[in-house]
């Protein structure tokens, strides 16, 4: 089971008139003021003990380049795409907040593309890398089964 979020943070906390008139949204890219653009994806990180993936559906800030080029390529096969930079929009319950540089791996038109963290010192970075304990993945899992709109949700 995943969490999954609606929106990046930024727009999330906006009222929602603002909302309305400020942004521009779509399952997978969006923008605000026609000046900031981010690209949905999903950091995956191992859970200890289980052997499988756990997936955080978070939203990346990326440059108006990153974004139109994600755009023209969202239909078709773009595994064979470069890396591109963004951060990361979304700051995961019980996580301290950082500003998160990622790499953004394209893939096949049917899978969102996966976020693969840059090293920092935040735990987010350490757990993808060294993998989720699995008593943490249930508490996770157990905090977002009674998420409120536009936070991060079970998939």
């Amino acid at each position: 089971m995943d969490v999954a979020f609606a929106l990046p943070d930024v727009i999330h906390a906006l009222p929602a008139d603002q909302r309305a008139a400020r942004a521009r949204t779509h399952s997978d890219l969006c923008s605000l003021d026609e000046r900031h653009f981010f690209i949905r994806g999903v950091v995956y990180a191992p859970v200890q003990e289980l052997g499988t993936l756990f997936g955080w559906g978070v939203w990346a800030e990326v440059s108006r380049e990153v974004f139109l080029r994600y755009q023209a390529l969202y239909d078709q096969d773009a595994s064979g795409e470069p890396p591109a930079a963004g951060v990361l929009a979304n700051v995961p319950p019980g996580y301290a907040p950082i500003e998160q540089p990622l790499e953004i791996l394209f893939g096949s038109p049917d899978q969102r593309p996966t976020f693969r963290l840059v090293p920092t010192d935040s735990e987010l970075y350490r757990e993808q890398v060294e993998g989720l304990p699995v008593r943490k993945w249930h508490r996770i899992i157990e905090r977002h089964l009674g998420a409120g709109p536009g936070a991060a949700r079970p998939r």
